[in-house]
């Protein structure tokens, strides 16, 4: 990990803080894909 935030970082983190307290979930941050990859 470079340590710093790339652009897709920040457009999930926009997108989560947009997000109304009571509809957010921690899941939103992760990348696309890795909901998938952790259920396995």
């Amino acid at each position: 990990m470079s340590g710093r935030l790339s652009e897709d970082d920040w457009r999930r983190i926009e997108r989560f803080a947009k997000t109304p307290a009571y509809k957010r979930q921690p899941e939103q941050l992760l990348p696309e894909g890795e909901e998938e990859a952790d259920a396995e």
